[in-house]
């Protein structure tokens, strides 16, 4: 099984366009997924929404939050399951059960792949990751905004220094390995999981940075493709910029500390 957690905040018609799309195949594809969403106090008609669907879409667990930011809510969706693979999803990607089962088998098949990305495009066929590579100093996202409305690019599997937070697969045992490291714990004392505790980026970007310092695996693999609305949902109101310098700052303590090299 992998545990799908689903971040939400005034996305109520993108959250429900991932639902539709991840149970439009189930008459004729295995369900191997368990669904935990949170709502970051939504202003929307997000949480009525929710709570008269939650039977309907088969959603395991739903917490309602105080605008706690991405980060702390994936680390919190990432504890209410048991799964061997964890997939944190922003509300704006959307993905079919057969997607699951492809990342699912892709997974047993090779022990190497530790954190995963899949393939992003948008409605009209743009690509939005295709793996970010080059080095820490230097990350470059590969294929950004190149058209493929065919789905033929970017269809290899490469090493990559990180993957899209929008949809970023990991095995549960190498997030509890890189939540509970006991230095990591020690400048971060109150983090809840593996992402950064920042208020609005660069915590998937230090989780993949972590683990390879530590010796694991993250690849890009374009055999999986899912949709991708490149959504810039409200929570930012405005703070955009103190909150990508806050956050680069944290990035930037984590990163020292442990000498791993950023740009």
């Amino acid at each position: 099984m992998i545990d799908l957690c689903v971040v939400s905040y005034n996305t109520r018609p993108l959250l429900q366009r991932f639902l539709n799309t991840l149970h439009s195949d189930l008459s004729d594809s295995e369900k191997n997924w368990n669904l935990y969403i949170a709502d970051n106090d939504s202003s929307d008609d997000t949480r009525d929404w929710i709570s008269n669907h939650s039977n309907a879409y088969q959603i395991s667990g739903y917490v309602e939050n105080s605008n706690v930011g991405y980060s702390s809510a994936c680390n919190q969706l990432a504890s209410m399951g048991s799964s061997d693979i964890i997939c944190l999803l922003n509300a704006d990607v959307w993905l079919k059960s057969n997607d699951i089962n492809k990342v699912k088998a892709l997974y047993e098949s090779d022990d190497s792949i530790h954190i995963l990305g899949p393939k992003q495009r948008d409605e009209n066929g743009y690509i939005t990751h295709a793996g970010i590579v080059g080095t820490n100093l230097s990350p470059k996202h590969r294929g950004w905004r190149e058209h493929d409305p065919h789905n033929n690019l970017y269809i290899d599997r490469i090493e990559c220094v990180t993957v899209s937070g929008s949809a970023y697969f990991i095995r549960r045992d190498v997030w509890d390995s890189l939540s509970n490291n006991s230095e990591y714990k020690k400048i971060f004392p109150d983090s809840n999981g593996a992402f950064l505790p920042t208020p609005h980026y660069y915590e998937e970007t230090w989780c993949s940075y972590f683990a390879r310092h530590l010796g694991y695996n993250v690849h890009y693999d374009g055999s999986i493709s899912i949709g991708h609305s490149w959504h810039k949902s409200s929570e930012v109101g405005g703070h955009a910029d103190s909150y990508f310098s806050i956050s680069r700052e944290i990035f930037r303590k984590a990163c020292d500390h442990f000498k791993i090299e950023r740009d």
